[in-house]
């Protein structure tokens, strides 16, 4: 057994060195250097040397992987019967988005070079290199991280409603801060009327899936435009978590402070259920989707930790407008809205909640060739706006007070980043997080003057609070305004998880907690 050079394996950590230099990859130094040491041994016996080269192949594999943004394998795994549904169309658009032109041409280039200088170049000296810079950057990094956390940045208290920020000018650490939040967020409660205060209204939340500001801002829509005929627009609202289910259980469960992911699948107080609340109230809770609600069982989840236990709308006659990523039917949002409105006239007063999944990532429009669903997406949205501007009409025809909310459940992640492919939704980060909501009063005493926009970081919680206002105060009878409901608008910092995974903002950057791990930086741009 003697030290030889690493050979062809040079080849392999060339490559990710320029995959971690343009930030495709993160890169552990340690098990990356164990790896190069163990490949740097030579073993006299053959037999001996050849297994090590095939051993070597799968830990390439396995540690490629590993530094690789891509979800962790025990991930993966749990969320097999959920791959298994994926139509075969919809794997090939996914892995044309992992595996680009330019990205093979690359690898092509690095390796014809390597081939044709390896002759007088000493690569192995090149990877050793290679790896001392990265874990020199690395430790920097570290040390960045660790000065930002010791040296925050003052924190401004909102006098009016304290309870909605972390209050705190002592250095902290980043769990120690996330804590704080949940210890404060579990403080909060809105406190809904005996009776309503003034006219009845309607109570209408048009839940989207796969909608944020990132993706207006890819095709070009302006939020303000979009929510032009509506009252109250929120430009920095916060799903909190970037897939469907756990982001209807947390709007649902609204009228209490933001919990843990942990938590959320866990018995709440029925005080934390916004429909619940409504219902004690007289409303009579309508539950419509344009989807069967199958997929990652949705419709058991609002079911049971959402608190909506009525029987969905039956949407089974509706036409059908696409073909979902698992080829499952989503049905006309202007045929289901529709037919909705024609069987409500006996609910008074009515909180109804619609799921729409027109906007997922993967749809296939009806009875038309396939195409990366990419391409389809402003078709898409624009065709789910128009059959929404269709059903505000008819709900303004109608006579009835109503109080129109659009709360997209998260964004689509339609441009992608360097962590994340495009539709990749794995990390919440600020992109697919970040929603645009809006709020419509409609009723013919209503004092609404122009569109109101709220920039500051809102969530949840904050809807709750303003249905809670306008049940006890006429709004509906003209007696108070839209402005004077967000007086005192709750806020709230930035702080989003799926299961295993944290992101929320240190010093205005926002930082990623993987599986329990270290915090990182999350890297920025494309």
């Amino acid at each position: 057994m003697k030290l030889s050079g690493l050979g062809v394996w040079n080849l392999y950590f060339l490559v990710k060195f320029a995959l971690f230099y343009y930030g495709a990859i993160d890169f552990n130094v340690l098990t990356n250097a164990a790896f190069a040491a163990l490949l740097a041994i030579k073993f006299k016996q053959p037999l001996i040397e050849k297994a090590k080269h095939i051993l070597g192949a799968v830990f390439a594999v396995v540690l490629l992987y590993q530094d690789s943004w891509l979800p962790p394998i025990n991930r993966l795994t749990k969320q097999a019967g959920n791959v298994q549904d994926f139509s075969f169309g919809y794997f090939i658009e996914l892995l044309t988005r992992v595996i680009s032109v330019d990205m093979l041409l690359a690898l092509f280039v690095i390796s014809v070079c390597f081939w044709y200088t390896s002759q007088w170049i000493r690569f192995t000296t090149v990877t050793i290199v290679g790896l001392l810079v990265v874990g020199w950057q690395g430790d920097n990094s570290q040390s960045q991280f660790v000065n930002n956390v010791a040296n925050p940045e003052p924190v401004t208290q909102n006098q009016s409603n304290p309870q909605t920020q972390v209050i705190t000018q002592a250095a902290q650490s980043p769990d120690q801060k996330l804590a704080d939040f949940y210890q404060q967020q579990s403080l909060l409660m809105s406190h809904f009327p005996n009776q309503v205060n003034g006219e009845l209204f309607d109570v209408i939340i048009l839940n989207i899936c796969s909608m944020a500001v990132a993706d207006l801002n890819a095709i070009g829509v302006s939020v303000t435009d979009m929510y032009k005929d509506f009252d109250v627009v929120f430009s920095d609202f916060n799903s909190a978590t970037s897939y469907s289910g756990p982001a209807a259980v947390r709007l649902l469960r609204a009228s209490c402070g933001q919990t843990s992911q942990t938590a959320l699948f866990k018995e709440a107080p029925e005080q934390c259920h916004l429909f619940k609340n409504l219902e004690k109230l007289g409303y009579q809770n309508n539950v419509v989707m344009n989807h069967d609600g199958h997929f990652d069982e949705f419709k058991g989840l609002i079911n049971k930790y959402g608190g909506l236990d009525s029987t969905p709308f039956n949407i089974d006659s509706m036409p059908v407008a696409l073909r979902g990523f698992d080829n499952s039917p989503i049905y006309s949002d202007e045929a289901v809205l529709d037919g909705w409105l024609e069987q409500a006239d006996d609910c008074k007063p009515c909180a109804m909640y619609y799921n729409t999944t027109s906007l997922h990532d993967g749809n296939q429009l009806e009875n038309q060739p396939r195409v990366n669903s990419k391409e389809t997406y402003p078709i898409r949205h624009k065709n789910l706006f128009a059959d929404i501007n269709q059903f505000v009409k008819k709900l303004e025809k109608r006579g009835r007070n109503v109080m129109l909310m659009i709360v997209p459940e998260h964004g689509a992640n339609l441009k992608g980043d360097k962590v994340q492919f495009a539709g990749l939704r794995e990390i919440p980060s600020p992109a697919i997080v970040s929603v645009p909501v809006a709020i419509k009063f409609i009723g013919p005493d209503v004092q609404n003057y122009s569109q109101i926009v709220v920039d500051d970081s809102t969530s949840y919680f904050a809807l709750s609070e303003l249905v809670s206002k306008a049940l006890q105060t006429d709004v509906f009878g003209g007696n108070n305004s839209v402005a004077n409901l967000l007086e005192n608008l709750p806020t709230a910092p930035k702080v989003a998880e799926n299961e295993g995974t944290i992101m929320m903002y240190v010093n205005q950057r926002p930082f990623i907690q993987l599986d329990g791990g270290d915090w990182s930086a999350y890297p920025q741009g494309k």
